[in-house]
């Protein structure tokens, strides 16, 4: 594969001075524009049962820009890379479309997320730029967090091609280095006190049996009924037994309702420490 020397360098270049310490997040996002063009992209750094560290963005500004903000602060809870991160998403290259369940749905408040058949994942966060695809670099980092630079390119050129991620994965080891010096000199944005958020398995504890609540919880993750029956080894019409009755301890009807549901439950406990 062919390689613009001129890029080659400029990208060395750039990301050696992040390793020595005279560069920032939105270096590295410059890095990566000399090897595979995209649109927009984000960084930042995923923590187990917290909002993710912000480090930076190049959306636009409006909305774009707040849509990057509202994700920071709730629909990274729906996103398939940080439900992949909780589950041991091993380093590395990862398109999104990659990561999100058979049969993608979601089913969120209208004042959170857009459900759209023609998104990559089945939905977007609201504000959010349409029809983009996403590449995220992703770094291992100490005490299980894990760094995130979100690549976004159009689905109308074609989204990420394994070939786009084939050229991109020769420097992925220089992108690491970057990425983990860069975290070293700013991780004290880690100890920042925070909400922190209570993790899915908490949820519905003692309205749910232990059965009920596994299937909840992958439906709060978008796994469709059938990728329920699959993942778990149980007959579907079972799933969706399970699903009935989970719903009717819930007092709920629909997936927007258990969302819903959900995320005023994650408030309520927040409010109540």
């Amino acid at each position: 594969m062919d390689f613009d020397p001129d890029n080659i360098e400029a990208l060395n270049v750039t990301l050696s001075k992040v390793i020595e310490g005279r560069g920032i997040a939105l270096d590295m996002i410059a890095a990566a524009q000399n090897v595979i063009p995209f649109a927009a992209a984000f960084c930042v750094v995923n923590r187990i049962d917290q909002p993710p560290v912000y480090l930076c963005d190049t959306y636009r500004e409006g909305s774009p820009k707040e849509a990057v903000q509202r994700y920071i602060d709730s629909t990274y809870l729906l996103n398939p890379l940080y439900n992949a991160f909780l589950a041991g998403l091993q380093p590395g290259l990862h398109r999104m479309i990659d990561l999100a369940p058979d049969n993608w749905q979601i089913f969120a408040d209208p004042s959170e997320v857009v459900f759209e058949q023609k998104e990559e994942i089945g939905f977007r966060t609201r504000g959010w730029p349409e029809n983009l695809q996403e590449l995220a670099l992703t770094v291992d980092f100490p005490n299980g967090m894990m760094g995130e630079i979100s690549l976004a390119r159009p689905s109308e050129l074609g989204g990420f091609s394994p070939e786009m991620v084939a050229r991109l994965q020769p420097f992925y080891p220089l992108f690491a280095t970057a990425f983990r010096h860069l975290w070293a000199r700013n991780s004290d944005a880690a100890a920042t006190p925070i909400e922190r958020r209570p993790p899915l398995d908490d949820f519905a504890v003692g309205i749910l049996s232990p059965r009920e609540a596994e299937i909840v919880q992958l439906i709060l993750k978008g796994h469709s009924s059938l990728s329920i029956s699959l993942t778990l080894e149980i007959a579907l019409p079972t799933v969706k037994t399970h699903r009935k009755n989970a719903y009717a301890k819930l007092g709920i009807s629909t997936q927007q309702q258990l969302l819903n549901t959900f995320l005023q439950w994650q408030e309520t406990v927040i409010r109540g420490r």
